[in-house]
């Protein structure tokens, strides 16, 4: 029997994946600029190599989360990684994810403040409290509204920087010769190390909410394609953007938010429009994220009390405001890289239970032959 699969689900799943991974680092740029950009032409490998983690992670997670979707105990870490391992991961992920809830709201207030002139907090502020009232939403909104959110920003940010290429496009070849002489912060001084590593950390602690995402999947395939598609979307929109980053080097190295340069110098109405987008992007992964953590917290301590999980919401939602006063670039350059190490541990053990799955499935058919 054939499988059902909707494209709009297939776009639906797909975008609401991109939208947990873009958040603060992917729209403004900063995370392009540290774990691509500064190596030049070798950025593209760098990016090749995240395409590929990306695509194969969500799609084994968003099938596994399609047939376990009537389990409620289903637990992504400690399937793929084991008991031990999964329920290690089960403790840190909240952590990490809280960092990055952090480095969200950092970001929020930096968008505000480098374009409008606001000051730091009051970006802050509003992120965390829409945060909140998409928490208490609950997921299958949330659901709908990050997997409307990621595709307009892909396609905004492919736009921003097919405008900046082709004014600038001539460029590359000079500035990948100067990157090394520019004071970039990066996340590592090899390209493939830096693909590796951010594939690695934009799933390490993902796999919970990205599971989640195919319980509403018409079939196996549908989730599958869903969470390809997410993955190969959003770094052909990394590649587009990586190389105007490389075209404008000298001019975007030291800017907190260079896709907002990008766009005020295409005009001032893009300008204000794409500062709204990138918040909109920014709250994409915050959501999300949050309501991993939120979801970790409700299960393992909090006995699944809705009334203390609410209460709970707000106040780490209040304590993230201390450390998103933080400097945002910083934070990228710690948070990120070293989240990236969890996720390599994650992909090796998804991969091999890929490899088992099909391998069991493989001596099952042989022995229904012989029978």
């Amino acid at each position: 029997m054939k499988e059902k699969v909707s494209i709009l689900n297939v776009v639906k799943f797909g975008g609401a994946y991109a939208a947990f991974v873009i958040g603060s680092g992917f729209a403004t740029g900063q995370e392009i600029l540290q774990f691509f950009t500064c190596h030049g032409i070798f950025s593209i490998g760098s990016i090749l190599i995240s395409l590929a983690i990306f695509a194969i992670f969500a799609s084994v997670v968003m099938g596994t989360g399609y047939v376990n979707r009537d389990n409620k105990d289903f637990k992504p870490y400690q399937y793929f990684c084991g008991k031990y391992l999964g329920k290690a991961y089960d403790v840190v992920t909240p952590i990490c994810l809280f960092l990055m809830f952090v480095v969200m709201i950092s970001g929020a207030g930096a968008t505000l403040n480098e374009y409008y002139g606001l000051n730091v907090h009051i970006g802050s502020i509003i992120m965390v409290a829409l945060v909140l009232i998409a928490f208490l939403c609950g997921l299958e909104k949330l659901v709908d509204i990050v997997g409307l959110i990621g595709p307009v920003i892909l396609v905004f940010a492919i736009v921003v920087g097919i405008i900046t290429l082709t004014k600038s496009v001539g460029n590359i070849s000079e500035m990948s010769k100067q990157i090394s002489s520019l004071n970039i912060i990066k996340s590592s001084n090899n390209w493939i190390i830096s693909g590796i590593l951010y594939g690695s950390y934009n799933i390490a602690l993902g796999a919970v909410f990205v599971a989640s995402i195919a319980k509403d999947a018409n079939s196996k395939k549908e989730a599958m394609l869903g969470g390809a598609f997410g993955g190969i979307a959003l770094m052909l929109s990394a590649l587009v953007m990586n190389l105007a980053l490389l075209s404008k080097a000298t001019e975007i190295y030291e800017l907190a938010i260079p896709t907002l340069y990008f766009a005020k110098s295409i005009s001032n109405v893009l300008g204000v429009v794409f500062s709204i987008i990138l918040f909109c992007g920014i709250f994409s992964t915050a959501a999300p994220g949050f309501w991993t953590i939120m979801d970790s917290v409700s299960n393992n301590i909090l006995k699944g009390n809705k009334l203390k999980t609410n209460i709970c919401a707000v106040a780490t939602g209040v304590l993230s405001l201390a450390g998103g006063v933080l400097p945002f670039q910083e934070l990228i350059s710690i948070v990120y890289p070293y989240t990236g190490y969890l996720g390599i541990v994650l992909f090796v053990c998804v991969v091999f239970k890929l490899i088992k799955s099909k391998k069991n499935k493989d001596d099952k058919q042989k022995l229904n032959k012989v029978v």
